[in-house]
């Protein structure tokens, strides 16, 4: 028995619901991929299988779709909007991004979806919600970043904002939308009643600045970008070149062994240069690894610790974080990585997607889970799931459709027997 066996959502999104309909199926829930006849835009989105026809090898269709039934219809057709509405009729949810305007033109408004089926939970995912002066303006991932505030905070402090990769915006939508269907699937199953969730992208970003909006509220500042703390930059903190790629480091506070412990890791392969002579040694023990750093840097002009001002150790910091820099610079990030966790010393690899299928971590977890596609002729290796659950895993169960792969054996599910599928398929209702 999986979570959501049972449970029947119509998946009529586009690219903005993907996920959400791959982690409800992922979870057991029979979810129907509903396609305009020509296919979803995605199907063509590069990256693509190789030898593969182009409709059937976008990769990011096949990673958001997997787990699906996949049929087609043209809502545009009398003919396929009551086909439509005969499948909302059996199904416990239905996901779709429409604006109001188009559910008007479409004939798929709340009202007419209410009237086929009284307790449906309708999970609408859009940019800006279906309310509000912006409801029916154009949106896309970026637009979303963008308005969320998300993209001022990212990129280096001289540079312009920058997008975050991979259609983070789309992605986290999706996600805000699977957690509120899951909790109106419990709602409706305590006490029947069917209810609207409604997704914004730009509502479900914000919440990804943490604490810039209330640092804006409360304090009257907008949150900069790349800046360094304090204003100046800390040896041992932020992103370092190693040999083979980078790591990020955070050894300049009061956590772990600190910028002592990097020091005296460094010492073991002799790259410790002079940081064991003074003024480094002195300064590294009494105000790296204190309180005294961050009197220091936050009252410059105090008389707290007044063997080292500020205005003095300015040029100590430089010199001490170009040496950590050639120590990083001549070692592999495993090296790094794992002797200075065993240092306590703050260290993370910046992992590339092959060092993320080559982690012993989730090799030991049996994360990457191999599915044959014979359909295309491959086998793919798909990221695992979202949550380990015990009682109820989530299971990788198909691929993703191919165009129309379910047509008949979804839409025999309503009662439409093969004289009239071939009369949808010649109207170009559905596709043949």
């Amino acid at each position: 028995m999986m979570a959501l066996e049972g449970i029947r959502i119509l998946d009529a999104s586009d690219v903005i619901g993907h996920y959400a309909g791959r982690i409800l199926a992922d979870l057991g829930a029979d979810v129907i991929k509903v396609e305009p006849v020509g296919g979803d835009p995605t199907r063509r989105w590069a990256p693509l299988l190789p030898d593969v026809a182009e409709l059937e090898s976008g990769l990011q269709f096949l990673l958001l779709n997997a787990n699906k039934r996949g049929i087609t219809i043209d809502v545009t057709q009398p003919r396929g909007r009551e086909l439509y509405l005969a499948l909302t009729k059996t199904a416990d949810v239905l996901i779709d991004s429409l604006q109001e305007h188009e559910a008007v033109e479409f004939g798929l408004t709340a009202d007419h979806l209410i009237e086929v089926k009284p307790d449906l939970i309708h999970t609408s995912i859009t940019g800006w919600g279906l309310s509000g002066p912006r409801a029916n303006w154009a949106y896309a991932d970026i637009v979303g970043c963008a308005m969320s505030g998300t993209m001022q905070l990212v990129g280096l402090a001289d540079g312009p904002p920058e997008q975050l990769p991979d259609m983070q915006g789309y992605h986290t939508a999706s996600i805000q939308a699977a957690a509120g269907t899951m909790g109106a699937i419990v709602y409706r199953q305590s006490t029947g009643e069917g209810q609207r969730v409604e997704v914004s992208m730009q509502e479900a970003m914000s919440i990804a600045q943490e604490t810039a909006m209330m640092q804006a509220d409360i304090l009257g500042t907008n949150r900069e970008r790349g800046k360094p703390q304090f204003g100046l930059d800390l040896p041992g903190s932020g992103l370092y070149e190693a040999a083979d790629g980078y790591v990020f480091l955070i050894a300049s506070g009061l956590a772990g062994s600190g910028f002592p412990g990097l020091v005296r890791l460094m010492a073991e392969t002799g790259d410790e240069e002079d940081l064991f002579e003074e003024p480094f040694r002195t300064f590294i023990t009494d105000v790296m690894g204190t309180t005294q750093l961050r009197d220091i840097l936050l009252d410059p002009g105090g008389t707290s610790s007044p063997s080292h001002r500020s205005s003095e150790i300015s040029h100590l910091l430089p010199h001490m974080d170009d040496v950590v820099r050639k120590f990083c610079k001549k070692h592999p990030k495993s090296y790094l990585y794992e002797e200075g966790q065993k240092r306590r010393i703050l260290v993370g690899i910046v992992n590339t997607p092959n060092d993320i299928l080559e982690s012993q971590q989730l090799k030991e977890r049996n994360w990457f889970v191999d599915l044959e596609d014979t359909k295309r002729g491959v086998t793919l290796r798909y990221p695992g799931p979202q949550w380990q659950l015990q009682g109820t895993p989530a299971q990788l169960r198909r691929p993703a459709p191919m165009l129309g792969e379910h047509n008949n054996e979804v839409l025999s599910e309503i009662g439409i027997d093969e004289s009239e599928l071939s009369e949808l398929v010649a109207e170009g209702v559905i596709a043949g």
